[in-house]
């Protein structure tokens, strides 16, 4: 981009608000006199006006015929060349909706009348100067909020900025919409909202003395949304029916990437929050796609990187978001359905990060399961390119300043079939996870004094349950900076994960002597205790917990086992009841309260919160099933065994009910009961609601009791097909491995 163009950038940034390209009222004849009255100004006030208008974004006024006269021959070069308006997506494949391409007629129509001089006609017929609503763009929020203000030094690198907003719910509260709107976005690269319910960003804010605090936001996007802000978005209403949940003693959280302009510079953001009269009508799903092998040597001009993510259900998809930095060129998304045909969902051949926006689909587009997702993304490293931020180019990876890359792809979906939710979600968290440990890993290479990187990294490491590594990443960041709480608290949880119970408490009790209101190193401690017998320990550290962080539902649950564990049940089902005011939309919280009203005797009761928490997790066991573990574990067999009769004939394709009863029947050496009912259990389907980790532990208990069986009837047969099954569901266990090569024979290979 030569630099006339860059100040046309700047001059045009409010396009991005313009609606869709309008034909003009009247098409000039092929010798008529193209005029501002008749043919221009219907264009302007319909595609620029939106934000070149006082009080808004652009930096001077399209409402009146001078106003456009002085810029026209600029207005005919841009639009000619299609940099204005804004809209970077290619024509063909799925249909976006808010096209804001001008047609060819459109773009001759300035071109002719620049070159006529800008004729006026008749001011008098011009259409009316239109009228826009003034500060928010989808109306009075509910609800409006403003972050603190921060002043951004005039110079120096990119600042992540996170700020923190608290708010003031008596209740839980339904979000539609919500509109971000930055006052000062000449220097925000982006921003993106997310909650914290730990209050983790307000202790950090507090202990910076600036408004906010430097780095990566401690929260997390709401359910199904990407709340954003980048250059060349507009305010949208959210996709009908995909209202979110906002809990009391939520704070919002805002992260900024911010870009000084080489003068002092105040930054703010306002907060509209818009209610929902009602619960949504569906669930969606931010699917974050793309590849963070993102690694491009200097000098290439061309290089390329794909990525792709198959869908384990069937999805309906709404919206799509690329994002990437300055060396990006190009963008496609295609979705490869399972018969082969490719469908593009996405094209844009002249990538600009100054102009990004989440593209909405005019129809919500069908995924079927089995669909390939596929992203491309190139980049040009080299010299030619105006916009590399790096002279002479410099070897490029994945990250978040400015001057790395990124090839995001966000697609907000649906399940269609909203029980098959919890399946489509554990898929894409495993994608994700891997993904994201592979991009830290490649940052870490360039960024090795990093040291908010390593915690990155033990966080992504710690949720793949490769504790080692998060040990190593953290006494990696240790020695980069003083230790700190969090980090501490981080070290505690990676050495419990790897059953260090020892320096688990060691690191937890260092980060209290640090700061002891610090609410996660007392929900760590209670754990460690508790994994140690230590009751009274641990309950001291989950109510510890809770008084500086009430919404931490864990500590309510786990708080609740110990009482109950005790004999105090009452109290037990009041904290459960108390975490259900706040999070009433969590079902093992449901789960904990009915084992507990189990344990008193109120088996209807019980009964009806696992039909509630059933009905919030399709993937649960059948609520008579989960009913009879309640009564298993309280020594109840003949009560357990009624429940999963009645379960079985009300859900007789289910596979639980009758591998429970199979349970029972074995461990009272019924051994022919037990073997109808174990069939039973193999033969039958998994439901199709099951995320693979529940497949994988069913499986897994179903072969090992199969095992179990065929060792007290003396069928070797049946014990070495049992091992080669459990070990197919269980191969990093090295005790069954021993077991599979004391059965296996020459005719029956163990796979």
């Amino acid at each position: 981009m030569n630099s006339q163009l860059v100040g046309f950038a700047l001059v045009w940034v409010a396009i991005a608000g313009c609606q869709s390209g309008r034909e003009s009222r009247h098409a000039p004849s092929a010798t008529g006199e193209v005029t501002f009255s008749e043919h221009v100004a219907p264009l302007v006030f319909a595609n620029c006006s939106y934000c070149h208008r006082p009080g808004e974004a652009a930096p001077f006024s399209l409402l009146s015929y001078d106003d456009v006269r002085r810029r026209a021959r600029q207005i005919a070069r841009v639009t000619r060349s299609r940099f204005m308006p804004p809209w970077r997506p290619e024509q063909g494949g799925v249909e976006l909706a808010g096209d804001r391409r001008l047609s060819d007629e459109q773009i001759r129509i300035f071109e002719e009348w620049a070159a006529a001089g800008a004729p006026p006609g008749d001011l008098s017929d011009a259409p009316e100067v239109p009228r826009f609503a003034e500060g928010w763009q989808l109306g009075t929020p509910d609800l409006a909020l403003e972050s603190p203000a921060f002043q951004l030094a005039a110079a120096g690198s990119d600042r992540f900025r996170t700020f923190v907003i608290p708010i003031a719910l008596d209740a839980p509260r339904w979000i539609c919409t919500v509109e971000l709107r930055p006052e000062n976005p000449r220097v925000t690269h982006h921003a993106r909202l997310g909650i914290d319910r730990s209050h983790e960003s307000a202790r950090r804010d507090a202990a910076d003395a600036e408004p906010g605090y430097d780095g990566v936001t401690w929260g997390q996007d709401p359910n199904g949304q990407i709340i954003t802000w980048a250059p060349g978005m507009i305010a949208r209403h959210a996709t009908p029916g995909t209202a979110w949940r906002l809990h009391p003693q939520t704070d919002l959280v805002l992260l900024a990437h911010l870009q000084p302009s080489g003068k002092p510079e105040t930054v703010r953001f306002r907060i509209g929050l818009h209610f929902a009269a009602e619960p949504p009508a569906a669930r969606p799903l931010i699917l974050r796609i793309g590849s963070r092998d993102i690694d491009i040597p200097a000098g290439d001009a061309n290089h390329v990187v794909t990525d792709e993510f198959v869908v384990p259900v069937d999805v309906a998809a709404h919206s799509i978001f690329p994002h990437a930095h300055s060396l990006c060129r190009t963008v496609s998304v295609d979705a490869e359905l399972p018969g082969g045909a490719r469908l593009p969902l996405l094209r844009i051949e002249d990538f600009d990060e100054k102009w990004h926006d989440n593209y909405r689909f005019t129809s919500p587009v069908h995924l079927p399961r089995g669909t390939k997702l596929l992203t491309r993304h190139s980049y040009d490293n080299s010299e030619r390119n105006l916009r590399n931020r790096h002279k002479p180019p410099r070897r490029v990876v994945i990250g978040s300043n400015s001057g790395d890359e990124m090839a995001d792809v966000y697609l907000q979906v649906t399940a269609v079939r909203p029980d098959q939710y919890a399946a489509l979600l554990e898929d894409f968290e495993r994608y994700e996870r891997e993904s994201k440990l592979l991009g830290l890993r490649k940052t870490i290479e360039v960024y090795r004094d990093d040291p908010l990187l390593y915690e990155e990294l033990a966080i992504c490491c710690l949720s793949m349950g490769e504790w080692k590594s998060a040990i190593e990443a953290l006494e990696t960041r240790l020695t980069l900076r003083a230790p700190e709480v969090h980090t501490e608290s981080l070290l505690g949880m990676a050495y419990l994960a790897g059953g260090d119970r020892v320096r688990a408490e060691e690191s937890l009790r260092r980060a209290l002597e640090m700061d002891a209101t610090y609410p996660l190193a007392w929900l760590g401690l209670g754990k460690t205790l508790g994994a140690g017998n230590d009751a009274a320990g641990a309950e001291h550290a989950y109510r510890r917990a809770l008084e500086f962080a009430p919404a931490l539902t864990d500590s309510h649950v786990n708080l609740a086992g110990i009482l109950l564990a005790r004999g105090q049940a009452e109290e037990a089902a009041s904290l459960c009841e108390a975490a259900l005011q706040l999070s009433p939309e969590m079902p093992n919280i449901l789960l904990k309260l009915a084992e507990i009203r189990t344990k008193q005797g109120g088996f209807d009761e019980s009964l009806r919160v696992l039909e509630a928490a059933h009905a919030l997790a399709p993937y649960t066991h059948p609520p008579k099933a989960l009913l009879a573990i309640f009564c298993i574990r309280n020594g109840e067999a003949e009560l357990a065994r009624k429940y999963l009769l009645d379960a079985r004939l009300e859900t007789p394709d289910h596979p639980v009910p009758a591998l429970l009863l199979g349970q029972i029947a074995l461990a009272e050496r019924r051994v022919e009961e037990a073997r109808a009912n174990l069939d039973a259990a193999a033969s039958a389907g998994q439901p199709d609601t099951w995320p693979a980790s529940h497949r994988r532990r069913f499986c897994v208990q179903l072969y090992s009791e199969r095992f179990k069986l065929a060792q007290a009837i003396g069928d070797t047969s049946l014990a070495r097909e049992s091992l080669q099954e459990w070990i197919r569901w269980d191969p990093d266990n090295a005790e069954l491995r021993k077991q599979v090569e004391q059965h296996k024979d020459e005719e029956t290979p163990v796979p």
